[in-house]
């Protein structure tokens, strides 16, 4: 099955329609669509625009005839051959000539209403942009620079629809920009993100629009989105739905769900939202992206990878929990199912140096038993060293860029036990500067982390630990303590 055919199969069997923001039975679901049903009842004066000379006669009587609230009229003019393009001219002349805000409100809501009434008139604007000569995208673009939110969103959704429901692609340039607002505008607080996002649902569809996005680096925002929406006291059920399934559109195309965790840590961030929701609808969307980020991958190494870090984010402990329960939903069942066997699988393979592995790259370290383990680290300190010292090297930047005091400690803890157990270990940390690091840890305002970085600074000091894991740390032949012992001997 394609990746346009399953994403088509989830919208069918979710009975989302095609524009993902269009209100039931005229009863808004949300403030976009609220304000929508508002403006439909609010039709402007158009002959007042005439007498102004705003614009000339036949575009007020052509506007007047078209503006009938009569869907059976506006079918007969967009489809009569010499009316369908003047149609489009009128309307692309209003929004540039007029600046009332009201009556621009009006006439991209009235542009969009007709689309949604048959997406194939999509193609009028293209045909008129052949015509007459003009950009339709740099002249609709222009107006997401105003500053009515409603207005600049209403846009937004017109040039989805024309990216979208036409055969033409939206040119590469006109595209990007596009999505750098899109991106722009999830950052800052508006209150139509959810409009955005649907947007974005819509756009996703299409494997080329899903590339420009990833390479614009847009997943950054979603997950920082997502991330940031877990220490906020109100609920953002809504919106992590929204996102998440931005995400999941992104993740059917294979180069995306191969580098999505490495380049992102999508999956610890999705699981802290599994664990914190109640809202069946984000669960189902988790479990679904969790599952292309095993499914699309080809390479058995980034499925392995991902498999390993949803075990250690403990999404098989809900997996395990949710299959005990009545699901009536098939597409969730089969998606628990295949993570299932997935995670099943693995487990019987996975080493504790793979664990150890994928919780250092996920930069979230906890006091699991491999950190305490003295098997461990005889048996595993020199594989640190693998691919020129890459966990050294990450060990000593989580040093660096983390404030999280645990992971501090851990990081300690584990830079000692790899001096202690491989010989040449004190030689590496040297070369790799990282001392001055961990020296600095000394003056930190935790306890627990002052603590670990003395053990770690005393370790670094002792040459002959075979000689001195003999001796009773408490008590020496000498009568000397183990610390001072260790303070000593350099």
């Amino acid at each position: 099955m394609s990746n346009e055919q399953s994403v088509t199969q989830f919208l069918q069997f979710r009975q989302q329609p095609e524009d993902l923001d269009v209100a039931r039975n005229n009863e808004a679901i949300n403030e976009f669509q609220a304000k929508t049903i508002e403006l439909r009842k609010q039709r402007p004066q158009w002959i007042t625009y005439y007498q102004s000379q705003m614009i000339d006669k036949e575009i007020y009587e052509f506007i007047n005839r078209f503006d009938c609230n009569n869907p059976a009229e506006r079918e007969r003019i967009l489809t009569h051959p010499s009316e369908k393009l003047e149609c489009i001219k009128t309307l692309m002349t209003i929004i540039q000539k007029v600046s009332k805000l009201s009556t621009l409100q009006y006439t991209v809501t009235l542009i969009d209403d007709f689309l949604i009434e048959n997406k194939n008139r999509v193609d009028l604007f293209h045909q008129y942009s052949r015509k007459y000569k003009e950009n339709i995208y740099q002249t609709l673009a222009k107006m997401l620079y105003l500053q009515d939110e409603y207005l600049v969103h209403q846009v937004a959704r017109i040039l989805t629809k024309l990216a979208c429901w036409s055969g033409e692609r939206m040119p590469e340039k006109e595209f990007k920009d596009l999505i750098q607002w899109f991106i722009e505008r999830l950052i800052e607080k508006n209150p139509f993100k959810e409009t955005l996002c649907r947007c974005l649902q819509m756009m996703f569809r299409i494997d080329l629009y899903r590339m420009v996005f990833y390479k614009m680096d847009g997943v950054k925002q979603f997950v920082k989105y997502l991330d940031a929406s877990l220490g906020t006291a109100n609920s953002k059920d809504q919106m992590q739905y929204q996102v998440t399934c931005c995400l999941w559109l992104l993740t059917f195309n294979e180069h995306i769900a191969t580098r999505i965790q490495a380049g992102y840590k999508l999956i610890p961030v999705l699981a802290d939202i599994l664990n914190a929701t109640e809202k069946e609808k984000v669960k189902r969307i988790i479990f679904a992206t969790f599952r292309n980020l095993l499914e699309k991958p080809s390479d058995s190494d980034v499925m392995k990878e991902n498999c390993l870090c949803m075990l250690q984010c403990k999404v098989k402990k809900l997996i395990d929990l949710l299959l005990q329960s009545n699901i009536e939903d098939p597409d969730l069942s089969d998606d628990l199912g295949f993570l299932n066997s997935k995670l099943e699988t693995l487990v019987m393979d996975v080493t504790s140096f793979d664990e150890y592995t994928l919780e250092l790259t996920s930069n979230r370290l906890n006091w699991s038993p491999c950190h305490k383990s003295d098997k461990f680290w005889r048996e595993n300190a020199q594989r640190l060293n693998e691919n020129n010292f890459y966990l050294v090297k990450k060990l000593i930047d989580i040093l660096k860029q983390s404030n999280s005091p645990q992971t501090l400690e851990i990081a300690l803890n584990d830079i000692g036990e790899y001096v202690r157990y491989y010989s040449r270990g004190k030689n590496v940390i040297e070369q790799l500067d990282a001392k001055t690091t961990i020296m600095s840890m000394l003056t930190h305002e935790d306890t627990n982390v002052k603590h670990q970085a003395l053990l770690c600074v005393q370790k670094l000091m002792v040459h002959h630990w075979e000689y001195l894991t003999k001796l009773d740390l408490n008590e020496t032949p000498g009568g000397q303590s183990g610390a001072s012992i260790i303070g000593t001997k350099a």
